[in-house]
């Protein structure tokens, strides 16, 4: 009798508020921005660290990571928040509720048809019809109500937040969290700087809750949920500054993925602007690269249509050489007033009316009013 046993593969681990991603197979969470997770193929990576580029004079950054928090308490995954400029009671008394049931309409949109702007057309969503030329058509649409998931599902993979409201403090209190103050090791004395320093510390304190609260990915004992890690302003004016900063900044950042690959987790880093040491080379230690910049420091033309401009230098990928979708041109967001938007960018108003309106007139030598005068 043959000794041959057939192998089956072992089962994905289940875990809440994570699904397989329909391009890689990877596993991947939700950001909490709908229409962000339709940018980066679907969302966040598990085991992928995320820099988001902030702007210099306004807080859009920190409304992405409430965001990616507030859906990570919704999911049910555990927190870890790392900061030096605030508290985690004060951080997590601003996310914003959660909607049970239909997506909340703003007054301003009350009598809008539902529509997008597309290279300055209009799309209509509900009919999936272009109102602009037929080379535009095939460009896919940024979604602003995925809540995604199967129908099976207990939880939705993207919850829809209202901004107008706090979260429920019931729902606070259920989730595990973890709070990194780094503004205490400013006080540390040099020698003990030298031999560990303020990324060591953080890094090592990652470890340990990853390792502690199991959620490395093991074959006998597989994680049951999900930790999301928030870095607010990674080396701001308030971190405690190390000897050799760009070194030790490069290194931390090169030894925590390996770490988060061979665990449930995933990380999203802001930095401040300006930024101590050049950013170009943190591109490469790190698996997506996100920037902000609002008009309040840039003034636009665009300023009527969005708050600022969202551009999408690296997108996380697990497995994957090639590019999952196709460029989608220029991204600008908007704040409504409950909720927080990204669409592509179009004309700008003014080039708009003056495309519509002007017909160029051809004449032979005369002023006549026609189009054509002989």
């Amino acid at each position: 009798m043959s000794s041959f046993k057939r192998r089956t593969p072992t089962a994905s681990p289940i875990i809440p508020g994570v699904r397989l991603s329909p391009h890689t197979g990877t596993h991947q969470t939700s950001t909490g921005i709908p229409s962000l997770d339709s940018l980066l193929a679907g969302g966040l990576p598990l085991g992928t660290v995320t820099l988001l580029q902030e702007d210099q004079f306004t807080r859009y950054a920190r409304l992405i990571a409430s965001y990616f928090v507030a859906q990570g308490i919704v999911a049910g995954h555990a927190v870890c928040f790392a900061s030096a400029e605030e508290g985690i009671e004060e951080f997590m008394g601003g996310l914003m509720s959660v909607v049970e049931g239909p997506q909340p309409v703003d007054e301003e949109e009350a009598d809008t048809p539902k529509t997008e702007r597309v290279l300055g057309g209009l799309r209509d969503v509900d009919g999936d019809r272009m109102r602009i030329a037929w080379r535009y058509q095939n460009l896919p649409i940024l979604s602003t109500d995925k809540r995604g998931g199967s129908s099976m599902a207990k939880t939705p993979y993207c919850a829809i937040f209202d901004l107008t409201k706090r979260m429920d403090e019931g729902l606070l209190k259920g989730t595990k969290m973890a709070f990194i103050d780094v503004s205490t090791w400013s006080a540390d004395d040099e020698e003990d700087a030298e031999q560990q320093d303020a990324y060591d510390k953080l890094y090592c304190q990652i470890e340990t809750l990853i390792t502690q609260g199991g959620f490395r990915f093991s074959p006998t004992n597989p994680p049951q949920t999900a930790l999301r890690i928030f870095i607010q302003s990674l080396s701001s004016p308030l971190w405690p500054t190390p000897t050799h900063h760009a070194q030790r900044l490069h290194r931390f950042l090169h030894t925590l993925r390996p770490l988060l690959r061979e665990s449930a987790a995933v990380c999203l880093i802001t930095l401040p602007t300006p930024f101590p040491i050049e950013l170009a080379p943190l591109h490469h230690t790190s698996d997506g690269v996100l920037s902000l910049t609002s008009f309040a420091s840039h003034p636009s033309v665009y300023e009527s249509m969005y708050n600022g401009f969202l551009d999408v230098i690296k997108v996380p990928r697990v497995g994957c050489l090639g590019q999952v979708d196709e460029e989608v041109g220029a991204l600008g967001f908007r704040v409504r007033r409950k909720r927080f938007e990204i669409e592509r960018v179009g004309l700008p108003p003014e080039e708009e009316e003056k495309g519509r309106g002007e017909v160029k007139k051809v004449g032979c030598g005369s002023t006549g009013n026609s189009v054509l005068d002989f």
